[in-house]
């Protein structure tokens, strides 16, 4: 039994493990990477409403249940993914992404860079309202882009950071500046991060309003929030892509797995995000259920602190890698529900390169560069995790803090819930040296991901300077065929110089009953739009 079994035991049978991986496997082939970037047109039609069959029960109420609850609903002060997937059900952005995680119109109908990619134009679709009526023009672009880069905001949102200002050129014609040019625009501006602001409804609107009655021009509009018990959702009648299927959308916080699954199991909630992975054959064997799974491109990595010694010697960083069994873990807690990674680059990105490695398991090797670096008896240092993330982190925390003290590092593993290491540790800056983390790419593209991991802020301590400049070189290469080689030699430089322990993208699941018509989308927003109730 491997280590990792010895410390969470076996949750189902090898036979069902087995065969829900191979499933898993699958399912996993089939992701799509990002289109390559550069001059981007598209038809305004390109997301057309779904037209309901006779058998659903159009105008029905759907419940949910998540493993958290947002921070806010304004969109540029948002914290984790579980915040962002619902405020993408409210507002819209300029793009958006269909089912196989291909860039489409949103309130934006064609797009494309000007000389050097420093400027965006985009043409943007007429008739759209906000949810109280104001219209969506070029001027709530400019004011929206501006906002979040207003230093008097404190946004959390540094996808935006690159933009200087916006120009309207006309009421449905916009101008993007940027600091450089950036291959990634039309990305960020999607519905994660390019949530919509009416200029009026905010400047009328105090910051505690904005955070909890927002006004967007998505599909459904927020009536209801009591905090840690429900969020209510209620379609808008006149959605610019045609009314929702379902009425109204109850989200309820569960944040413990066993409470949240059994919600599912006596019919309190129809749908459940976040299925433990040990809990999946149960699901699958009650006939009125039915459990999804999709390969995310979310990335697991340990953020390493190299201004702390002994972490600024490369060879203890890469002790590190060697000391932990990733793919132990990956078959004792995720039952195959993961891919093992080389680096923080996932395997369904644009310049994946699946010619590096990743570090074997060697604890021998691992002892051997510790004591080669001056530490034969190993060295203490402080481990944080967290618990009620959109994914678990802490019991794979618990299995690499144990896996360092094999080898002799002397591990105070830390745990707290996410909002309070948020607003406690991250957002002061005030990690351990050692902190758990993960990064869903929304943009299938390592050059967004690279740099939010190398900011110096929010715990993340490291910056290559060789790596950074790749990456901004990456970031204004419109040609992909010239992108992908940067791409590989940025990781081939992300392994040597270890800057973090590499561990693995996952699998997200879902259970629903089977009323439930959808699919869950493998780019990790929950866009419910398109969902039906049979």
């Amino acid at each position: 039994m491997s280590m990792v079994n010895r410390l969470f035991g076996n949750r189902v049978t090898r036979r069902e493990a087995i065969r829900q991986t191979a499933g898993a496997v699958a399912a996993g082939l089939a992701l799509s990477a990002l289109p390559a970037a550069g001059v981007r047109t598209a038809e305004a039609a390109g997301i057309r409403p779904v037209q309901a069959a006779s058998v659903l029960n159009q105008g029905s109420t759907f419940k949910m249940g998540l493993a958290s609850e947002p921070n806010t609903f304004d969109p540029h002060l948002t914290l984790g993914r579980n915040s962002q997937i619902l405020l993408a059900n409210v507002f819209d952005g300029l793009t958006a992404r269909d089912q196989n995680t291909n860039i489409i119109p949103g309130l934006a109908t064609e797009w494309g860079y000007l000389g050097n990619g420093s400027t965006w134009q985009f043409k943007l679709r007429e008739g759209v309202t906000f949810h109280n009526g104001d219209p969506f023009d070029a001027n709530a672009v400019k004011f929206t882009v501006e906002r979040a880069v207003d230093p008097a905001i404190k946004s959390t949102i540094s996808e935006l950071s690159g933009i200087v200002g916006a120009d309207v050129i006309d009421p449905s014609t916009v101008q993007i500046r940027l600091k450089q040019p950036d291959i990634l625009l039309p990305n960020r501006l999607g519905e994660l991060f390019g949530g919509m602001l009416s200029p009026a409804h905010t400047m009328a609107t105090d910051a505690a309003s904005l955070a909890t009655r927002p006004n967007g021009t998505g599909p459904f509009k927020l009536t209801e929030w009591v905090k840690n018990e429900r969020i209510v959702l209620q379609a808008s009648p006149n959605y610019w892509r045609g009314p929702a299927n379902v009425s109204e959308i109850t989200i309820r916080p569960i944040l413990e797995d066993a409470a949240r699954v059994a919600a599912l199991q006596t019919g309190e909630v129809d749908y459940i995000s976040n299925v433990p992975y040990e809990r999946i054959g149960e699901l699958q064997a009650d006939p009125n259920l039915v459990v999804k799974t999709v390969p995310t491109p979310r990335v697991f990595f340990v953020s390493i602190n190299p201004n702390v010694a002994p972490l600024n010697d490369v060879r203890v960083r890469q002790a590190l890698n060697y000391a932990v069994d990733v793919e132990a873990i990956i078959s004792a807690l995720y039952l195959g529900y993961a891919t093992r990674l080389a680096t923080a680059v996932g395997s369904a990105s644009f310049g994946y390169d699946p010619s590096i490695t990743a570090y074997p398991y060697d604890p021998a090797k691992a002892k051997a560069l510790l004591a080669e670096a001056g530490y034969p008896n190993g060295f203490s240092i402080e481990f944080d995790s967290f618990t009620g993330s959109i994914a678990d982190h802490s019991r794979p925390a618990e299995a690499i803090a144990e896996y360092l003290r094999q080898v002799g590092i002397d591990v105070k593993l830390n745990v707290q819930e996410f909002g309070a290491f948020n607003s406690t540790k991250r957002q002061v800056n005030q990690v351990a040296p050692l902190h758990i983390y993960s990064l869903g790419d929304p943009y299938f593209e390592p050059v967004w991901a690279l740099k939010w991991m190398q900011q110096l802020n929010l715990g993340l301590n490291y910056r290559n300077p060789e790596i950074y400049g790749l990456l901004d070189q990456a970031e204004a290469t419109f040609d992909p065929s010239a992108r992908a080689p940067i791409y590989s030699k940025v990781q081939q430089l992300l392994k040597d110089d270890a800057g973090f322990i590499f561990l693995f993208s996952n699998y997200a699941a879902f259970g629903m009953n089977r009323r439930v018509a959808y699919e869950p989308r493998s780019d990790e927003t929950q866009w419910f739009h398109a969902l039906q109730m049979m």
